[in-house]
């Protein structure tokens, strides 16, 4: 009889080890897969979520994602899930998209309304934005105009961002052919009581962020309300080049200031600073503005 048992014994122990043995593999290539698919798996946190153009009907967010992403935005004045708003280039679905831009309409004068942003699967903590008192009156500031150059290249897809102090931050996208328009005649002030109004030597910066780079440019905003293109990467000042300025330095009124320019100031002999003299204080305030 022991015998005969202990023909099992062995088998039976093997038998256990090899059960043991898958379970402990089976367990590690589930793990291993976890693993694999949550590092396969990209960031799309909204990142660098900003509220612009508030107005007393209207209002707009934008964001980022690492990754293209089909994202939206859910609101409502009583709860963040009333109502939903799509980007504004998409027409009847969300798509995906790098830089997200959402126009929350049809909203209520001096109102707070609670929202959040869905990006993919991800919801967002529950934000909130207040609309400004119903106004009548405009101001008038004409629009900021630019485009903006990737290398050498129209950019295709980013945010251009107008800050001005005592003023609600203004956005705009960057249309695929690299320009953006930003209308100022609804501009807030910034605790939104009424239209903004600047002051003579008012300053303004845009910011343009795309591509994992950004691009500054500020300037005198009752002077210069069409800029001259901006690269991404750059800083540039067109504080001491705005409104005539800029005509004097292009001198082949070609709307760009470059080369040609510098050739013609030097070959001409040009009065560029007006100190009444040409000397290489004027080929420096040329080469400055050919360098931004």
């Amino acid at each position: 009889m022991i015998k005969i048992l202990n023909k099992f014994k062995i088998p039976t122990i093997l038998g256990l080890a090899v059960i043991a043995s898958s379970i402990v593999i089976g367990i590690f290539l589930v793990l291993r897969e976890q693993v694999l698919i949550t590092k396969a798996t990209p960031d799309i946190t909204p990142q660098n979520i900003t509220v612009a153009n508030i107005e007393d009907l209207s209002a707009t967010i934008s964001w980022q994602t690492p990754v293209e992403v089909v994202s939206f935005v859910t609101f409502g004045s009583r709860s963040a899930d009333e109502q939903v708003a799509i980007d504004d280039r998409d027409e009847n679905a969300p798509q995906a998209h790098v830089f997200h831009f959402v126009t929350l309409k049809n909203l209520q004068p001096n109102t707070t309304y609670k929202y959040r942003i869905i990006s993919g699967k991800v919801k967002s903590e529950i934000f909130e934005v207040t609309t400004a008192p119903l106004s009548q009156t405009q101001n008038t500031l004409q629009p900021v105009i630019g485009s903006v150059l990737n290398g050498e290249e129209p950019l295709e897809d980013g945010i251009a961002y107008l800050s001005i102090q005592g003023a609600i931050t203004q956005s705009a996208l960057i249309k695929q052919s690299g320009n953006f328009i930003i209308p100022l005649s609804s501009i807030r002030r910034s605790d939104l009581a009424d239209i903004f109004k600047p002051g003579e030597d008012q300053l303004a910066k845009v910011t343009i962020i795309a591509d994992q780079k950004v691009a500054n440019a500020v300037f005198k905003l009752l002077e210069l309300s069409i800029l001259p293109p901006i690269k991404l990467g750059q800083n540039v000042d067109l504080t001491f080049s705005s409104g005539n300025q800029i005509s004097k330095l292009d001198l082949n009124k070609d709307g760009l200031i470059n080369s040609s320019d510098y050739a013609l100031a030097l070959k001409n002999k040009v009065d560029l600073n007006g100190d009444g003299k040409f000397d290489q204080k004027d080929l420096d305030l040329m080469q400055k503005s050919i360098n931004q």
